[in-house]
C-alpha cells in the first residue's frame, strides 16, 4: 500500500505556513511519483486536519472558483503583482 506514514503526518502538523504547507505536501508527493498517499482523503481531509492547518494562516481547503478577464489577469491572480 501506498499510505501517508506517522512522520508525514507529524511534518503536516509542524506547518505554519502555505509555503510550508506546500512544501511538505510536495515532499511527501515526491516519493510516490508525484501523487498523493492513497488515503490522503481519509486521513487529512475528511478527518479536518487539513481545515484546521490552514486555518492558522487563514485558510481552508475548499474549492474556489475565479474569473478572470484575460491572461493577464489570471496570471496577476496566481503569482501577484510580482510576475
Amino acid at each position: 500500500m501506498n499510505n501517508i506514514t506517522n512522520e508525514e503526518l507529524s511534518m503536516l502538523e509542524c506547518c505554519q505556513s502555505a509555503q510550508e504547507w506546500r512544501e511538505a505536501c510536495d515532499k511527501i508527493k515526491s516519493v510516490r511519483g508525484q501523487d498523493y498517499p492513497d488515503d490522503w482523503w481519509g486521513k487529512v481531509k475528511l478527518t479536518g486536519m487539513m481545515d484546521r492547518i490552514l486555518g492558522r494562516w487563514g485558510d481552508d481547503s475548499e474549492l474556489k472558483i475565479s474569473t478572470h478577464k484575460n491572461k493577464d489577469d489570471l496570471i496577476k491572480h496566481l503569482f501577484g503583482d510580482e510576475s
